[in-house]
Formats: structure tokens, C-alpha cells, sequence
């Protein structure tokens, strides 16, 4: 009877540390590395306030009812680029971090230009053109 309670507790044990295991997994693929994130209801005409980059210099705008983030970066006073955090490789989501973007997924890397600096993916990023909008960076999603 002891054996077969010890076998039982590790079958639940190994279940509950693969469950764990996957979750974190899961999530950490979800991750933004400590970047502020910027919920909007907009999928279109988004306006991200320019007070968020005080922070950073990049910012995550996550759009409702949307696949995937956007990626703003400041450059230069005034000057912003936005990127679709969407792997060109094979379309899973991308983490982005301070220093550039990358795919759990595959290991594709990308810089905060929308380059590709590691393969497998070939293609950059998918841009849109941010405008400054009084105390808002503008983005035009078409």
C-alpha cells in the first residue's frame, strides 16, 4: 500500500510540475519585460499619450479585440516608430524588451528599427507611421 501511495503522489506531483511548467511558459511567451502597456479600445486610430514615454522609450499599446500588440519607440524628440509585434516568420506574437524584439517561438530577433537581426525570419517588422498629435503619438492602423 505504500508503494502504491508513493506512486500515486508522484504521478500528481510530476502532473501538477508540468502544469506549472507550461503555464509559466505560456505566460512568459505574453511578456513584456517590465514595459509600460497602454490598453486601448481603438483598433484603428489609436492615440497613445506622449506622458507614457517619460518611463521608457518604448511602449506597448495593446488594442482591443486585436491579435497582437503594436510597439511604439521613441527615437528623438518628436520622432516615434511603431511596429506590429507579429513574427514575420510564422506569425506568433513577439516580446519586446528595451533593446529590441523577439520570438519565443523560433528565436527570431528583431531591433527596435523593425530589422531582423536573427533568423529564422527574413522580413522586418510590418510599420506604421506615428504623427504627433498635441500631447499624443498618433498611429493610423489601416
Amino acid at each position: 500500500m505504500e508503494r502504491r501511495n508513493f506512486v500515486k503522489n508522484a504521478c500528481i506531483y510530476c502532473l501538477g510540475a508540468t502544469a506549472l511548467g507550461a503555464t509559466f511558459a505560456e505566460l512568459m511567451s505574453c511578456s513584456t519585460s517590465g514595459l509600460p502597456i497602454y490598453k486601448t479600445g481603438e483598433v484603428k486610430n489609436i492615440l497613445v499619450p506622449l506622458s507614457l514615454f517619460a518611463q521608457s522609450k518604448v511602449v506597448v499599446v495593446r488594442p482591443s479585440n486585436s491579435e497582437f500588440d503594436i510597439l511604439v519607440v521613441k527615437k528623438a524628440d518628436n520622432l516615434y516608430n511603431a511596429f506590429l509585434m507579429e513574427c514575420t516568420h510564422r506569425e506568433n506574437p513577439l516580446t519586446a524588451t528595451n533593446t529590441g524584439l523577439y520570438c519565443p517561438a523560433h528565436g527570431s530577433r528583431f531591433d527596435l528599427d523593425g530589422n531582423v537581426t536573427q533568423g529564422p525570419a527574413t522580413e522586418p517588422l510590418q510599420y506604421y507611421k506615428v504623427i504627433i498629435n498635441g500631447d499624443n503619438a498618433a498611429i493610423n492602423i489601416i
